[in-house]
């Protein structure tokens, strides 16, 4: 085997190499924005659902479902959970913006790297 060969199997695998990470980080990119906007819709609910219930009186019956059946609940109790569940779906979406981050960086870097490459071959043949 030449050093001609050599080189373009290098060459070769390296392309591979940064077109599958290119889509490995694009594929985590759009699966972390997919699970932010399910964060989204469940902090929302639960304040649209709290924002109903404060309207209430505090001696209102209230039931919590719990598959498919329903517990009665004292309602101070299911406005504190359902706050607790908006709090905790804020924490979640910082996490997973942090990791959109990550990969959206990612991404770009791969896409830097492939694009450098194909330029530094289209010169090497031109030369």
């Amino acid at each position: 085997m030449s050093t001609n060969e050599q080189a373009f199997g290098q060459v070769q695998q390296i392309i591979h190499d940064l077109q599958s990470k290119l889509q490995e980080a694009t594929r985590m990119v759009a699966s972390v924005q997919a699970q932010i906007q399910t964060r989204e819709r469940e902090k929302r609910l639960a304040e649209l659902t709290n924002k109903e219930l404060s309207a209430l009186q505090p001696s209102t019956v209230t039931y919590r479902a719990v598959g498919k059946m329903f517990i009665q609940e004292p309602l101070a109790d299911l406005t504190k959970e359902l706050s607790n569940r908006a709090v905790e779906m804020d924490k979640d979406m910082a996490a997973l913006d942090k990791k959109r981050i990550y990969w959206e960086r990612s991404k770009t870097e791969a896409q830097g790297n492939l694009q450098e490459l194909i330029r530094q071959i289209q010169q090497a043949q031109a030369s």
